[in-house]
């Protein structure tokens, strides 16, 4: 009798540390997943009035730019460049198109030096894509 209740005792204890362990671990690293915090946060707000064909023109350029109202305010008004949409997603259509040819290269027809060579300039050319693409 003694010997059940023990192992009961011993089963709630471990259940319990294990629960405590694991609500530690979520305080350790974070909640997984989920949009990243910004180091930033945005915390001031700005009340602004349009007429109605104002908004229409704004919405429209917004449209035109693919974002939305309240980002393509913010960037003209921080006088920040505009994203070409188009150009982006060119620029990262040909980053894949390299990656898939760097995939392509670690196979084993090429020799080593060749490989690493072209996988080197592949590498440098999705870097200088990267550097141009502005979201």
């Amino acid at each position: 009798m003694e010997d059940q209740n023990t192992e009961d005792w011993d089963s709630i204890f471990k259940k319990e540390f294990e629960n405590v362990d694991r609500q530690n671990q979520y305080r350790e690293r974070g909640k997984l997943g989920g949009r990243p915090k910004l180091s930033t946060p945005k915390s001031e707000r700005l009340g602004l009035r349009f007429t109605p064909s104002e908004i229409k023109i704004l919405k429209e350029r917004a449209d035109k730019k693919k974002l939305k109202l309240t980002d393509y305010s913010r960037i003209i008004l921080l006088e920040k460049e505009l994203p070409d949409y188009e150009k982006n997603i060119m620029l990262t259509e040909y980053a894949t198109n390299f990656r898939r040819i760097g995939n392509y290269m670690k196979k084993e027809i090429f020799t080593p030096e060749e490989r690493s060579g072209l996988l080197r300039e592949i590498e440098e050319a999705i870097k200088g894509i990267k550097t141009q693409v502005k979201w």
